[in-house]
């Protein structure tokens, strides 16, 4: 679970958000917050849901540390790019 919340952290200081803010986000006490964390705790599903919408990521990122939406998604991004490069080197 230490990734769950190190992750979370790491999104906080990416958008230069305390942990404060985010517990005023959730509408929990910054104390609650602060014992999830301390405790190595997940929250409820409710709240893990809130935690990824106001850090507009996905719980399965804040997990896992990853995401296979977003990794399919810059993929398929990649090779679009790649092949509108293609297509404009072979143009006179």
């Amino acid at each position: 679970m230490i990734s769950f919340w190190q992750n979370v952290k790491d999104e906080l200081e990416y958008q230069n958000l305390t942990q404060k803010d985010l517990a005023k986000a959730i509408s929990e006490s910054y104390n609650t917050l602060q014992t999830w964390i301390k405790n190595d705790r997940y929250p409820d599903a409710w709240q893990a849901v809130n935690i990824a919408k106001i850090l507009r990521t996905s719980v399965e990122f804040l997990v896992t540390g990853k995401d296979e939406k977003i990794t399919a998604n810059n993929d398929r991004a990649i090779e679009l790019l790649e092949k509108a490069i293609r297509s404009l080197r072979h143009q006179p």
